[in-house]
């Protein structure tokens, strides 16, 4: 749920390749606006989900790298193509659906249900980013090849950020909140307890 609320950074980064790619079809922009709306919207079941837990979710550490890098240093190509190359590594077993089958297996049913939204958004997100960048790089090879290209200088900066004092905040946030927690009290409202669009559908 963590990753939930920080996917504010990715809004961000979104908002700065509408707004900086230019003279781009309209239907570039409406596909991009569905990705942002649905960027902002993973970030308040990451609040939800920290407040059912009785969790202060500001009181987190919010590191602010990821969208620092692409926004200052890449063209909005790249940018969006660095984001579309994340998405997509998403998909495999260690991606989304690792992400529900956790939320499952510790029995906590609004996570669930918000991961399984957040995975099904994940694969049309995907699918926008290959239908507008396979364009503008000529084919899923030089997609690719611009995702490869950009891509290291993101990890070096990661692992320079994590280095930072204070960065190693888990294991006081578990000490504090779970460690001797029992059964998670989330639990899907009434209103919302039909499932996701299955991404297997997409």
């Amino acid at each position: 749920m963590n990753v939930r609320l920080q996917e504010m950074h990715v809004s961000e980064f979104l908002a700065s390749v509408i707004a900086e790619w230019r003279d781009q079809p309209w239907g570039f922009y409406h596909d991009l606006a569905r990705h942002l709306w649905d960027e902002n919207r993973h970030c308040m079941p990451g609040e939800v989900a920290f407040a059912t837990q009785g969790i202060d979710f500001t009181q987190i550490p919010t590191r602010g790298g990821f969208a620092e890098y692409p926004n200052t240093q890449l063209t909005p190509p790249d940018r969006y193509a660095f984001l579309r190359g994340i998405e997509q590594g998403l998909m495999t077993k260690s991606g989304k659906q690792a992400e529900v089958a956790l939320a499952k297996a510790g029995g906590d049913e609004l996570a669930t249900m918000f991961q399984n939204f957040d995975w099904a958004d994940e694969v049309l997100h995907a699918q926008i980013g290959r239908r507008w960048l396979e364009k503008h790089y000529g084919g899923r090879d030089g997609l690719n090849a611009a995702y490869e290209r950009v891509r290291p200088a993101y990890d070096q900066m990661k692992d320079a950020d994590l280095a930072l004092p204070g960065r190693d905040w888990w294991p006081q946030f578990y000490a504090k909140y779970l460690k001797h927690a029992g059964p998670h009290p989330g639990r899907a409202p009434e209103s919302f307890t039909g499932d996701a669009p299955s991404p297997s559908g997409y």
